[in-house]
């Protein structure tokens, strides 16, 4: 061999030397056993192979054939448990031939007897049924189900049999090998099925396939509707569901696929202990101290689970992470549910945030308050023997009952597509934002209104409202909502929708056609506008500090008709609202006074009847000085930021997008604090 010739690596201990073996029709020579000593040689058999290794090359150069020795980069399979080196062995493994299962599994994806979603994973389902390579489900594992194999030998030759038992073993090997039973050698394989053919065929062998039951009965259930999988189970489990279940039954296990993205922590890093940014889902439901949090894994540790470096790495980032909150914060299973679910679980990765998980808790609180604020409502309703009708709904609960038409739309739209996220951001923004922070505040002395008829209508809505949208929250947080929709006070008979459940108490799910009557676009702008006046009265009195002790007093003058009709046909509401003493279509005094502009045609005025205002009012003007100049940099540095040439050449375009919407956001901040000097 002169020097430059190629040489491949040992043929039964290297991936690439056995392929280039079996292409090649090259014997495999295997030298090393499974005790790690080498074999098949002269000089060194029973040598350890890292032994060997140094041995061989003082040999070679006692010969005098080693010229040099350089280093070599190469890929080299290690333990991440022990760092032991793992070296390849040739061993007899069963094997499944997968080519025309894949054929199979190929056509029923481009028949559409079988939908995978999102669409996009079409071509990696395609991709995948076009590998012809066959199957090794051999696994040398402590644990699982052990191979039906028996190797079955005589003097002369062996075969192997696939078999119930070792009898039936015996019979059908007398049969291949032509010779006595009594001359045949029985043993059965010691490996066990690869964990994902075992998990292959649960789907028909859970209902007793093919013993148990009658092959007939267990075929009867299916297809089965849906499955969900992670994008990295597509190849893993769900194709050899597909393939294992045409194989053995001829019919899909289910309709559709649906492939969510991978479950990543907040920085979008995958999680995995290589990263070191594992969390625990019961740590999340329940709550961990901290340092409870580092102790379990050291722990680990100790037991031989996680290397030192992977210890390390997780010790790192808990203590970026929860070290300033002492550990993680008890969230509860909804929270945790509903976070997961509010993620677009169709896009690569689903971001995972404890902080956001953690606020989703304070929502579940917020949901319960609302019910028990309900319950409190109804205790102040005055009786009355007059008969509610739909004609006594108040301006405000058509808005609502719109406003629930549009959620309840958004929800079986959404859900029926398996856009979660949209359907839970639906929910979150009708719950929090309207019924809570505007309906029922709105509405809440109204109770004990003279006119019982008015809170009567406010208390029909109020029950509609907050069952409907329990019940289509139900799926997002089904142990709050199991709780809460029993409690939710109603009336026999609803003016405005009754749910007729199953007898077996199977809540029904809303459906727009039940509510899409409600949907008013009209009464939703007028609404609309006139909760926009109440915000700029909320803001003008969060800037400037303004409490109840100083008696403020909404001034308006417009010349819309609508808005003034409006407001003053729902004067409580505003008030309760903007939590001011009164509102006045009048030209407001001259002194203690705060004024914008709404709109082109309405100015807004909140005055202050205390001595004191004038003193608080100077300070906060001041203060709100500041904060626009503040402002004002930040917006200078930006513009400069985005404009230069490094940024535009280096940023990717949706970052761009996405800071120009932030840079207008800003922009639109300073424009209505400027509004309020």
């Amino acid at each position: 061999m002169e020097f430059g010739t190629g040489a491949v690596a040992v043929t039964a201990h290297s991936k690439i030397g056995y392929e280039i073996a079996k292409n090649h029709h090259v014997p495999l020579l295997q030298v090393i056993n499974e005790s790690g000593l080498i074999k098949n040689s002269e000089n060194f058999n029973d040598v350890m192979q890292f032994k060997c290794r140094q041995v061989l090359i003082e040999k070679l150069y006692e010969m005098g054939l080693l010229k040099e020795v350089l280093p070599y980069q190469m890929m080299l399979p290690v333990c991440t448990l022990t760092g032991d080196v793992i070296n390849y062995l040739p061993k007899e493994q069963c094997f499944l031939s997968c080519r025309q299962l894949n054929e199979k599994a190929a056509e029923v994806v481009r028949t559409g007897k079988l939908k995978i979603l999102p669409e996009r994973y079409i071509q990696n389902w395609l991709d995948l049924t076009g590998n012809a390579s066959d199957w090794c489900i051999s696994r040398q594992l402590w644990w699982g189900h052990q191979i039906p194999m028996y190797k079955c030998t005589t003097d002369e030759k062996s075969v192997w049999v696939a078999a119930d038992d070792k009898n039936a073993a015996l019979m059908e090997a007398f049969v291949l090998l032509e010779t006595l039973p009594n001359l045949i050698k029985i043993e059965r394989d010691k490996d066990v099925l690869d964990p994902w053919f075992t998990s292959s065929v649960y789907a028909f062998s859970a209902l007793g396939f093919p013993r148990g039951y009658q092959r007939r009965n267990v075929l009867e259930s299916f297809p089965l509707n849906l499955t969900v999988a992670g994008q990295d189970l597509l190849e893993l489990w769900v194709h050899r569901m597909v393939i294992l279940n045409l194989a053995l039954t001829d019919k899909l296990p289910f309709n559709k696929v649906l492939v969510h993205g991978t479950v990543c922590d907040s920085d979008g890093a995958k999680i995995c202990k290589q990263r070191g940014n594992m969390i625990d889902p019961d740590d999340v439901v329940y709550g961990v101290p901290f340092d409870a949090l580092t102790y379990r894994y050291e722990e680990m540790q100790r037991e031989g689970l996680l290397s030192k470096a992977e210890l390390d790495r997780i010790s790192n980032y808990y203590e970026a992470n929860f070290a300033n909150t002492d550990g993680i914060p008890r969230c509860g299973a909804d929270a945790l549910r509903f976070t997961l679910l509010s993620q677009d679980i169709k896009s690569d990765t689903i971001n995972f945030n404890i902080a956001s998980c953690y606020e989703n808790k304070l929502f579940c609180n917020k949901v319960w308050q609302c019910v028990i604020k309900a319950q409190q409502y109804y205790e102040k309703l005055k009786k009355t023997d007059e008969k509610i009708t739909i004609r006594d709904l108040t301006y405000f609960d058509k808005w609502i009952l719109s406003k629930l038409a549009n959620m309840v739309y958004q929800a079986n739209k959404s859900i029926a597509s398996y856009d979660f996220h949209v359907a839970a951001k639906a929910l979150k923004t009708f719950i929090d934002k309207e019924l809570c922070d505007v309906y029922m505040e709105g509405t809440k002395l109204d109770f004990e209104n003279k006119n019982p008829k008015q809170a009567y209508a406010y208390a029909h809505t109020m029950s509609v409202a907050l069952n409907t949208s329990l019940r289509c929250l139900s799926p997002f947080m089904v142990h709050l909502t199991d709780e809460l929709i029993p409690r939710v006070p109603g009336f026999r008979f609803n003016i405005i929708h009754n749910f007729k459940d199953t007898s077996n108490k199977v809540l029904n799910y809303p459906k727009y056609a039940d509510f899409k009557v409600w949907k008013d676009a009209a009464v939703e702008k007028r609404v609309g506008e006139l909760l926009s006046a109440v915000k700029v009265v909320k803001n003008i009195k969060g800037l400037y500090n303004i409490t109840s002790e100083l008696v403020p007093c909404v001034y308006i003058n417009t010349e819309k008709y609508n808005l003034k009709s409006d407001i003053l046909n729902n004067k409580n509401v505003v008030l309760n609202l903007t939590q001011c003493v009164d509102v006045k279509f009048e030209e407001p005094p001259r002194e203690n006074i705060i004024k914008t502009m709404f709109d082109q045609n309405t100015e807004i005025a909140v005055a202050l009847e205390k001595e004191e205002a004038r003193q608080i009012l100077t300070v906060a003007r001041y203060k709100l000085e500041k904060k626009i100049e503040r402002l004002e940099v930040i917006l200078s540095n930006l513009k400069v930021k985005y404009s230069s040439e490094e940024y535009l050449r280096k940023t990717a375009l949706d970052v761009q997008l996405a800071d120009r919407e932030r840079l207008e956001a800003k922009k639109k901040k300073l424009e209505d604090l400027q509004k309020l000097l």
